[in-house]
């Protein structure tokens, strides 16, 4: 589900880490793998391709082409494998060492490049080089650097209206062949956003360059900006004080306890074994940017924080295995009420969890066989798709997921409180035998959610919600929840039934501190504020293809230090050391 986009999306998300849902059933492991924060997509070349007829280009694109390779002098050593016009306003290359007739495999060197037809710019750029892969990030100072470089040489002299963002963002992924071979890779992710008034417009703007540890630059991607209307834009003049607007948040800055089990974790990837260590942390329990002309908190991104509640459960103590074909059908039917009939079975697959690869998974899919309408097209409208991962040793269910696309855009009929009753009831037959304290989060629907600009009537099919109600339970330690040790659930608001549930919980529980003597929370609030000085910036909200009426210029807590937390018994800012 696409929401509000955007800093402002970026800065709530980044306040709500205390209650952030784990619904996201991982993906099978393939040749395409997801990266981290803004590292957009890589994907291994098609295999087996055979050269029907010599790829040509014509003089502007190699031009284009020819600019690139100034700046990344590595994709000489490529040939061209393919070329496709994208519409008319765009076209696409991709280069590769592949052997026209082979295949060339994960351990192949593929880039693929999109210009703008018109202008030649440079809109995106990935190249996965086996020969460059690496598990580490490069170190901010290096990452800047490299994407200033690169961002020089392919804007020009329209540099000047970006500015580099203090938001990097570090990420990773990885690929894998039928042969059993991998390719992990990580990365920093520069962002440069476009300027306006001389402040920057922090959503839809600008572009995102990815070095890895070597300096290299591994991609780059190029937000498709409309003509910028100084007009709708506040101006800057008008905004209250930094101090004023620092006040404010300061009043509505909640700094919240809570423990971490594995410290330093490194974006997706966690360090070698015997590396990390538990840490007792504080911080902020929620965020929302501060309106500039009004000097109070931005209304429309407060309305969407969870409510959370302790709560004791008795644990039963029963599992949810499944380690077979059948017995995760089974298992499905039973336990799940899910009716299979009609969906198409599309296999088991094992795979490993990228950010903990000691433990090996065993993924299970299905998905209904869509129906063509009068045009041709696949009828999605009561699509249905089911994703379940299990532990490939012991069968034990791991996340659980169903999408019935049937349920789209329809009002909710199950009450918060029998949604709430539904997955209390659901956990407490899996929890571990005995009493468990724990924190609940309810989370409001995405209906809810929508912002009151958006007209509804012209979302698309896909673009409306579907009606669950999502809840997350953290485990307790001396009053303290514990971040890394935490149960999904999603229950269906319309037949109240268990549509999502995810298992956090690996390995044995890691002995944790005692948290009697630590500073007080007004002390690690001082500290995150002098950590993340307020900067003004544009936000201009999106909720699909609808924009808000007007951009907010606003204040938002820059971002501290990378890999950083707020340790509980110093109230000092620890920044691990990136190894």
């Amino acid at each position: 589900m696409k929401k509000v986009q955007g800093m402002a999306a970026a800065v709530l998300a980044a306040g709500m880490l205390l209650a952030s849902p784990v619904w996201a059933a991982e993906k099978p492991a393939s040749v395409v793998q997801a990266t981290g924060v803004g590292g957009g997509v890589r994907t291994v070349a098609p295999q087996g391709i055979t050269e029907a007829q010599k790829l040509v280009l014509t003089a502007a694109q190699k031009q284009a082409l020819e600019k690139v390779y100034h700046a990344v002098p590595e994709l000489k050593e490529l040939s061209v494998q393919d070329v496709a016009d994208e519409g008319g306003k765009a076209w696409f290359v991709m280069l590769g060492n592949r052997t026209p007739g082979t295949d060339g495999g994960i351990q192949g060197a593929y880039a693929y490049l999109t210009f703008d037809t018109a202008t030649g710019e440079l809109l995106s750029y990935n190249f996965q080089n086996p020969a460059w892969a690496s598990e580490k990030v490069p170190s901010p100072a290096l990452a800047r650097e490299k994407a200033a470089a690169f961002a020089r040489q392919i804007l020009g002299d329209k540099i000047k209206d970006y500015v580099q963002g203090d938001d990097m963002g570090f990420g990773g992924g990885g690929s894998a062949d039928e042969k059993g071979n991998k390719i992990y890779w990580a990365e920093a992710n520069v962002p440069y956003y476009r300027l306006v008034n001389g402040v920057p417009l922090m959503n839809n703007s600008g572009f995102r360059v990815g070095v890895d540890v070597f300096g290299h630059i591994i991609n780059f991607y190029r937000q498709r900006e409309e003509g910028i209307d100084q007009a709708k834009f506040p101006d800057p003049s008008r905004a209250v004080t930094r101090e004023e607007a620092e006040k404010a948040f300061a009043g509505m800055l909640e700094m919240k306890l809570f423990y971490l089990e594995h410290q330093p974790f490194y974006g997706v990837f966690k360090p070698e074994k015997g590396e990390t260590g538990p840490a007792l942390v504080y911080a902020p329990a929620s965020l929302a940017p501060i309106d500039a002309l009004t000097g109070k908190p931005l209304a429309e991104f407060l309305p969407s924080l969870p409510k959370s509640q302790r709560i004791t459960l008795q644990g039963e103590g029963r599992q949810l295995i499944a380690r077979t074909p059948e017995e995760a059908a089974k298992l499905l039917t039973e336990t799940f009420g899910l009716d299979l009939t009609g969906m198409q079975f599309h296999g088991a697959s094992d795979v490993e969890s990228f950010n903990d690869r000691e433990i090996k998974q065993k993924s299970y899919t299905w998905s209904t066989i869509p129906q063509k309408g009068a045009d041709g097209k696949p009828v999605l409208r009561q699509a249905r798709y089911v994703h379940l991962i299990t532990n490939a040793s012991t069968g034990e269910v791991i996340s659980y997921n169903l999408q019935d696309e049937s349920g789209r855009g329809q009002k909710a009929t199950v009450s918060r409180e029998a949604a709430q009753n539904t997955a209390v009831q659901f956990l407490q037959k899996y929890l571990p035998a005995g009493p468990a304290e724990l924190e609940m989060q309810v989370y409001p629907e995405v209906e809810e959610r929508i912002p009151a600009w958006v007209d509804k009537s012209k979302l698309k099919d896909q673009e409306r919600p579907l009606p669950v109600i999502s809840f997350t339970f953290n485990q307790v330690h001396q009053g303290v929840p514990v971040m890394d040790r935490a149960f999904s659930v999603r229950v269906d608001a319309l037949s109240g039934k268990i549509v999502g549930f995810h298992n956090g919980i690996s390995g044995a529980p890691v002995p944790l501190p005692d948290n009697r003597n630590v500073v007080p929370a007004e002390t690690a609030k001082a500290e995150f504020l002098k950590q993340h000085p307020l900067k003004l910036v544009y936000i201009w909200p999106e909720y699909f293809d609808q924009k808000a009426p007007s951009p907010y210029l606003v204040y938002i807590p820059a971002p501290g230090p990378d890999f950083y937390y707020v340790d509980a018994f110093t109230g000092k800012t620890v920044q691990p050391e990136n190894k």
